[in-house]
Formats: structure tokens, C-alpha cells, sequence
């Protein structure tokens, strides 16, 4: 690090720890704490997911309780993720017999509505996006001994990837790095002292990093780490072979008289707690597989759409070129733990895959980057030895600089015979998404880029939204056990995509995403999602595909079916938000891609207030009409913890277990400050040192 960031955070400590208060270092994990000298907690109770799955749609319904054990009045805050592909549209809060219903308003609005709310007592809640797939939440004004229900709706996507559906929901999150300079003037003046905030100041490359490094424990044994209950109603459309869980044990049940399709599913153990992804698969009967499918509906005079059309499963073996495949593999200290082990097993079976035709090179990177070879070499068998011995002896540690590690993957000098391909082996955690999307943009070049995620909570936000950028597919590992399954079918689509050149026309115009559709990969279908305008009486609603497949002419063709209108005062349907959730995506992607993410504000603005969905500009705001909290009374503010995921190796972050969180930045600071003036005083020059917090910068 520079030598200005020491001292920065030395400054930040003179000033911080004047005014700063000791935080309870009892408190369970779990719990809202305070620290501002009062003794006590407000206790999630846990966490209910009611999810209705209908083809290719999953609409979630998340119900946390929350209740202030203390005997004083607290503010509560909590930071929680969710698919990244998630459309968030409303929000109930229920203080006893009374329901408060939440409205999508602009960021700002609804912000300021919060706190007019918090200042006169009056219950509210507020929740706020800060990445696609993570959330903060704030509730005002909880009485001592009152429970608070918070009622949150979305929909997502289900993945279907090699004849196999997946629905995947995160319950917690993998601390992120934060790089870049400590800016405490981006704080808020009460943030320094109440607690509110994350283990992390604010950075030049992060600006919000204190809202997206919440409190994280390590689960007890024995013991439920904010529990969660799971009621999943499944209705898949086809029959089915098999449903499955690779992160938890469930019960599985066909209701009585039900389609073939249909499955009841809850958690075998009742509830478990919040500490991995939850990942759901089911396999259609053979006969039943899908070729092609599409969901339409009907909203305010206009149809939207979601087509899904299969490639060709054939692969022509002559038509494979030789490959220069370039393996980045992240050694920070998030990984530690089963994610490393995962991480060496993937990288050892993509090495094996690799003939003498190919070409190849292994990256490592945590806090520095360092190659197996200065450029790309053929995959002889001595130096594929060489590799997997590098491979065999890596160790997790250090922080996660992901940015000099895709620099490098970029500057490989490409051989025109070779078709270049950069497999990205992650779990993501980093806060400065924006900022490396940028970076795969404008350097990937002809290359592909796959992104692998790892770990029981990876960033799947921004591993998914790299692999878009990179022309390339997304794959996810949760468990050792799909190591060897997940990676064969991943490198099965590094062969060779199946489809090249891919064409939709559709009989008239229409405002579709993605709108570019990408190469199409062995397993991977064509997914788009459009809005529909009348059609002619006399038109076809035929779409036809097109493409090149193994250098021959492929076409595919659907005739659209008319779509059923929504049962009225039902709100936005699930097919009409779905496009206006890829719409925002269309509109961020070009922000970023023009390395500016606040020019989407002007055009992402008014779509997501069109379709009534959370975005970087809005947020939703419940607030109770009537004060319950009496003017003379202060009401405490707080954060609540996650769980760590599980099977991570990383020491559990934040203060509300162990009052580090700012303490810690503010300590280490002032430690700082006496290194140097030490070091000046002796006439030492500093040239650079690597700092890896116990806190959470791993």
C-alpha cells in the first residue's frame, strides 16, 4: 500500500477515536449490539422463504423477524443478498396487528421519507440497494421487548444448463475486499461512533464500502446461526426425473393428485441456519427435455415474452481449433478454506483437459500477481507438470486484487491460430465491481472470458455479469462434490461454441435483450426476454433464430402464443418486471461499459419507477402514519450480523462480536501513525508493505 493510506487512516484515527465508544464485546452473533454505552440487543428471530417456482420463474416471498430484547427503543440495520438477476418490487412491515405497505420511490425521496419518519418516531423501514445482488435494510423505532416483521417480494431467474434446471437463492455473503485509499469524509458524521456502519472505511476506488461490510460470525456447532425456514412450491411443467439439493438436506414431497411436474419442498430439518447458498436442481424424464419454450403475458395493452430455444447438441470434432487457454486462479484469503481446495481441484482438471495442440498459462493473484510462464507456452507434458506443482502448493492469503490479475490475462500475446480463452476461477468478493467490468470491456479483445465461481457465497453478481462482458459462459461450484461434473461441462463448451453469428428476427419491431445475443455454448440456451407491441391482425407471430452451426446454416422457429392477461389489481406481472429488470442490466451495462456508472442514472430512473422495481436509483420505503416512539426518547442505532459462509477459512469480521469493525481501522491507524513518526525519526525510508486486516481485508 501507499504509504498516503497510512497516513489517511492514522488521521482518521486521531479524530475518530476522540469521540468513539467501547462496543459490547458479549453480545451473541446474530444480534443487533449497540455502542453507544447501552447494554442490551434486539435478536433476529429468523428468517421464512416462500417461493413459487412456474417454469422458468421463481417469485420469493422473504418474512425476517426482528425483535429488541433490550429495554431501550433501537434502529436496526442489516445488509443481505440476493440473486443477482433479482426483481425486488415489494415490501410489507408488520408491528402487531398492523401492516404497513412499502412504495417504490426515488433513492433520495425515499431516504429522505426514512428519516423524517426515524426523527418523529414514527416506525419506517427502508430498503436500499447496493449491488444487484446485495441489500441493506434499516428499520427505525423498535420498542423495547416489540417484534418487527419485514416482509420482502421478488422474482428471479432459473438457470437451465445442460439438460439440468437450477434455482439458486444466497443466504449470506463472502466479506469483500475493498481496494483502493480510506476516505473517512465519506462517512457520515454519526456513522464514525453508532455502529451503523461496516468493518470498512470508505475508499476511493469503494465509496460505499461501509454499507457493504456487515458484522459476519462463524456458526457454533450445535447451534442456528440466524435460521431460516424454506416452503418452495415447485411446478416445473414437464415430468420429472429427479429434484435435488447439493447444499442441503430437504424433504420432497409429490402433493397428493398433483402433475407429474409439481413438488413440495421445505428444509428436512425444519430450519438450518443462514450461512450458504441454497442451490435447487431438478432433471426432466428424458422425453421430456426441453427443445424450445415460451411464457408470454399480457400488461396494459401489450404482450412480454420469454423465449428459450435449445442448440444442436452435435458437435463436429474437425471443427475444433487448438486453444490457448490462459487459468486465473485467486489465492486471497476469501478463499481460504473449501473454497481453495475446490479452486486446485478445478484448475488440475482444466489442465487435464489440454492436448499438445493447445496452448496455456496459469495466473495467481492476491495481493500481488505472479505467472507460472511469462507468456503462454504449449501444453508439453513437462510444462504441465510445471504447473500443476505450482498449482499443488498455492495457499490462501492476502487481498483480493483482481484488477492487476485480468491486466495480465489481457496482455497474452494471442497466436492467430489459437482461439484464446480466459477461465476466471473466483468467488468474486471485491466492492469495486464497477470498476474491473470496465476493465474486461475495453481489454478483452478477441479473447473469451468464463468466469467460475467457488465457495458457498460467491459474488455471483459480478461473476455472472463478467462472463457477459467476456463473451464467454458462467459456472458455479457451491461443493467439492460438482468439482468434477461442473468443470467437464464447462470445458466441453471451451471446445468450441456450437452456434456462432445468432440472428433473431422477429415479424415486426420489438425492444428485446440481451440485444446482442452472444455465441451459443454446448447445453446453454438462447434466453430472451421482450415486450411485445400489438400485432397486426393479419401478422405472424413467428420468430426465427439463425446462426452457424459446425459452418452450416442453423435455424430454429417459434410461433408466439397470445398471452393471458393479469387477473386485475394484481400489480406488475412477473413477465413484464422480469423485462424491466433486464432492461435496467441492458442500460448499467452500458454505463459501465462507458466507464461511468452514474450516466445510467437518467435512463434506468424512469423504467424502474415505470415497472415498480428496486435499482441503484430507487429504493423501497414503508413508513406507520402514526409515532409510537415518545419525543423524549432516543432510540439506539445498531447493526445485525451474517453468518460467514460456511466451510471458509477467513477469521469472522466486524464488531458486534468482537468490537473491531472502524475500532479496528482506528486503532491500526493510530499504530500506523507511531510506525512512522518511529520510522522518520530514524531517517527510514518506506517503500511499500502489504496490510491484510483481521477485519476483514482478505
Amino acid at each position: 500500500m501507499r504509504i498516503g493510506y497510512w497516513w489517511r487512516l492514522a488521521a482518521t484515527a486521531l479524530l475518530g477515536l476522540a469521540s468513539m465508544s467501547q462496543a459490547s464485546e458479549t453480545a451473541e452473533a446474530g444480534n443487533l449490539v449497540y455502542t453507544s454505552g447501552s447494554q442490551g440487543s434486539a435478536l433476529h428471530l429468523g428468517t421464512r422463504l416462500d417461493i413459487n417456482v412456474q417454469g422458468l420463474q421463481a417469485q420469493v416471498r422473504v418474512a425476517q423477524r426482528f425483535q429488541n430484547t433490550s429495554s431501550e427503543w433501537v434502529n436496526a440495520a442489516y445488509v443481505y443478498p440476493l440473486a443477482e438477476d433479482s426483481a425486488v418490487s415489494g415490501l410489507k412491515m408488520l408491528v402487531g396487528e398492523r401492516v404497513i405497505v412499502g412504495e417504490i420511490k426515488e433513492k433520495a425521496e425515499a431516504r429522505k421519507t426514512f428519516e423524517a419518519a426515524k426523527a418523529s418516531g414514527k416506525k419506517a423501514t427502508l430498503v436500499e440497494q447496493q449491488r444487484p445482488n446485495l441489500f441493506r435494510q434499516e428499520v427505525a423505532n423498535i420498542a423495547p421487548g416489540e417484534i418487527i416483521e419485514v416482509h420482502l417480494v421478488y422474482s428471479q431467474q432459473v438457470i437451465y444448463d445442460a439438460g439440468e434446471f437450477r434455482l439458486r437463492l444466497p443466504t449470506t455473503l463472502t466479506p469483500r475486499y475493498i481496494p483502493g485509499v480510506s476516505r473517512a469524509e465519506l462517512l457520515g458524521s454519526a456513522s464514525v461512533h453508532t455502529g451503523a456502519s461496516g468493518w470498512s472505511l470508505p475508499t476511493d476506488q469503494v465509496e460505499d464500502a461501509h454499507l457493504i461490510t456487515p458484522a459476519q460470525h462463524h456458526n457454533t456447532p450445535g447451534r442456528l446461526l440466524n435460521p431460516m425456514s424454506l416452503n418452495l412450491a415447485l411446478n416445473a411443467g414437464m415430468p420429472l426425473a429427479k429434484v435435488n439439493s447439493a447444499t442441503h438436506k430437504l424433504a420432497i414431497e409429490k402433493p397428493a393428485g398433483a402433475a407429474q411436474g409439481v413438488r413440495s419442498i421445505q428444509f428436512a430439518a425444519g430450519e438450518v441456519s443462514m450461512d450458504r447458498d441454497i442451490e435447487l436442481s431438478w432433471l426432466p424424464e428424458p422425453q421430456a427435455a426441453p427443445v424450445a419454450a415460451q411464457f408470454v403475458s399480457q400488461w396494459q395493452g401489450e404482450r412480454y415474452a420469454q423465449l428459450m430455444l435449445m442448440p444442436p447438441r452435435e458437435l463436429a470434432e474437425h471443427q475444433v481449433l487448438p486453444r490457448e487457454l490462459i487459468l486465473i486462479v485467486d489465492t486471497s484469503g476469501s478463499m481460504a478454506g473449501n473454497s481453495i481446495e475446490q479452486a486446485r481441484a478445478s484448475s488440475l482438471l482444466a489442465l487435464n483437459q489440454l492436448t499438445e495442440r493447445d496452448r496455456f498459462n496459469v495466473i495467481f493473484f492476491s495481493s500481488s500477481t505472479h505467472t507460472v510462464f511469462e507468456q503462454a507456452v504449449a501444453a508439453t507434458p513437462a510444462n504441465l507438470a510445471s504447473a500443476r506443482q505450482a498449482i499443488e502448493r498455492m495457499r490462501a492469503d492476502g487481498g483480493t486484487e483482481m484488477h492487476s490479475a485480468l491486466s495480465r490475462a489481457f496482455d497474452h500475446d494471442s497466436s492467430g491460430e489459437h482461439l484464446q480463452q480466459i477461465v476466471f476461477v473466483t468467488d468474486g468478493s471485491v466492492g469495486n465491481e464497477s470498476a474491473l467490468l470496465t476493465l474486461i470491456h475495453r481489454c478483452l479483445g478477441d479473447a473469451r472470458l468464463f468466469t467460475v465461481a467457488i465457495g458457498s457465497a460467491p459474488n455471483r453478481f459480478f461473476m455472472r455479469r463478467a462472463a457477459e462482458f467476456g463473451r464467454g459462459s458462467f459456472t458455479e461450484i457451491a461443493t467439492a462434490d460438482q468439482v468434477q461434473e461442473r468443470m467437464a461441462g464447462l470445458l466441453s463448451k471451451l471446445q468450441k461454441p456450437v452456434v456462432a453469428n445468432v440472428q433473431i428476427d422477429w415479424p415486426q419491431p420489438v425492444e428485446a435483450f440481451p440485444r446482442t445475443v452472444p455465441d451459443l455454448y454446448w447445453g446453454e440456451p438462447i434466453l430472451v426476454t421482450a415486450k411485445l407491441p400489438p400485432w397486426p391482425s393479419r401478422s405472424d407471430a413467428r420468430v426465427v433464430i439463425t446462426g452457424e452451426s459446425a459452418g452450416k446454416p442453423w435455424q430454429r422457429e417459434l410461433v408466439l402464443s397470445a398471452g393471458e392477461a393479469p387477473l386485475a389489481d394484481v400489480g406488475v406481472p412477473v413477465l413484464a418486471q422480469r423485462f424491466g429488470r433486464e432492461k435496467i442490466a441492458f442500460l448499467e451495462d452500458e454505463a459501465y461499459r462507458a466507464g461511468n456508472s452514474e450516466q445510467a442514472r437518467d435512463t434506468v430512473l424512469p423504467v424502474a419507477l415505470q415497472y415498480q422495481l428496486m435499482s441503484r436509483f430507487t429504493s423501497l420505503v414503508a413508513v406507520d402514519k402514526t409515532p409510537s416512539r415518545p419525543a423524549q426518547v432516543t432510540a439506539k442505532d445498531g447493526a445485525i450480523a451474517n453468518a460467514m459462509p460456511a466451510g471458509s477459512g477467513m477469521q469472522a469480521v466486524g464488531y458486534p462480536q468482537t468490537a473491531n469493525g472502524l475500532l479496528w481501522h482506528l486503532l491500526m491507524g493510530a499504530l500506523a501513525l507511531v510506525g512512522l513518526l518511529v520510522l522518520n525519526s530514524r531517517g527510514v525510508v518506506y517503500v511499500r508493505t502489504e496490510f491484510t486486516a483481521a477485519a476483514g481485508r482478505s
